[in-house]
């Protein structure tokens, strides 16, 4: 048994939702199963916090230790004399569930989705050139046993208000967008845009270099990121005609709507499998800056 002190907080949600999702699928009891199961419910009994909100998955999984528990704590024998079909059944009473969890995800984003591109769409058409700057944020795979929900909420949180205040690599900023993920890999991780007015701004690899050394700091040094403005990357999307970072001009049609297909990538419907297994009550997962339009700066775009 791992210490649990070392739990891998995102690993672990994963881990008990595919673990859900198998037993649901075998028609008998599947290799390991046993060891699984008591593995998953003890690092789980360390981890569990009631004021968060778990997705329905998780929340099968809960009742099972509820079930399998006495004066709070999970009864190996009754744990252990549980028959496989019963944990099924009591697994398959939230397939129902899961499934509207899983539309109202999708829902959402394509909610996000229409919401980013009106507000992109309105900042390419008060100004006429943008500078487009993408980065990914996420923790050292060593740190993310230190990494839960709350801490990356907080984390985030503190970024934004940088943001926000637009004090030094964040001055210029006219727009941005922000959306929260959870990856088997990556652990927690968030993507975000950020729009500089283009006559003010033009060194587009500096200002994403200068985010990352901000995540740095808030995380302190436990957070790295990806800079999708260097010139490799860039290079890699002018080849194939879909660079959507750096320099965007409203008068060229091919830029601006690789711009907005840049930023239709923090919201896509289709990335179920990187939905938040568990947040706050009320956290947010997905946000952007606000947009006052000026009429008579105000143009038309053709995408």
């Amino acid at each position: 048994m791992n210490d649990y002190l070392e739990c891998n907080y995102s690993k672990l949600m994963i881990d008990i939702e595919h673990f859900v999702k198998k037993t649901l699928q075998e028609r008998e009891i599947w290799n390991d199963f046993r060891n699984k199961l008591n593995h998953l419910i003890y690092e789980m009994d360390y981890e569990y916090t009631p004021s968060l909100c778990y997705s329905t998955y998780i929340q099968a999984f809960l009742e099972l230790m509820e079930e399998c528990s006495f004066r709070g704590k999970v009864d190996e024998q009754k744990l252990d004399e549980m028959e496989y079909r019963t944990i099924q059944q009591m697994f398959a009473r939230f397939e129902r569930k899961a499934q509207r969890e899983l539309d109202s995800f999708i829902s959402s984003e394509q909610r996000n989705r229409d919401t980013l591109l009106n507000y992109l769409e309105n900042l390419i058409g008060h100004y006429s050139r943008l500078l487009f700057i993408r980065v990914d944020l996420s923790y050292w795979k060593e740190k993310q046993s230190e990494i839960d929900i709350r801490v990356f909420r907080d984390d985030v949180q503190k970024l934004i208000g940088f943001i926000q205040d637009g004090d030094t690599c964040f001055k210029d900023i006219e727009g941005y967008a922000w959306a929260l993920e959870q990856g088997e890999e990556k652990g927690y991780h968030c993507h975000l845009l950020l729009v500089y007015n283009g006559a003010a701004r033009h060194k587009d690899y500096y200002y994403a270099d200068q985010v990352l050394k901000k995540w740095e700091m808030i995380t302190q040094k436990a957070g790295h990121g990806y800079n999708c403005n260097t010139k490799e990357h860039k290079d890699q999307f002018r080849s194939l005609g879909k660079l959507g970072v750096g320099m965007i001009h409203r008068d060229r049609p091919k830029e601006v709507k690789n711009a907005l297909n840049v930023g239709m990538y923090l919201v896509n419907p289709e990335k179920t499998h990187q939905s938040l297994r568990v947040k706050p009550k009320h956290m947010r997962t997905f946000g952007t800056g606000t947009y006052q339009r000026s009429y008579r700066r105000y143009r038309s775009i053709e995408a």
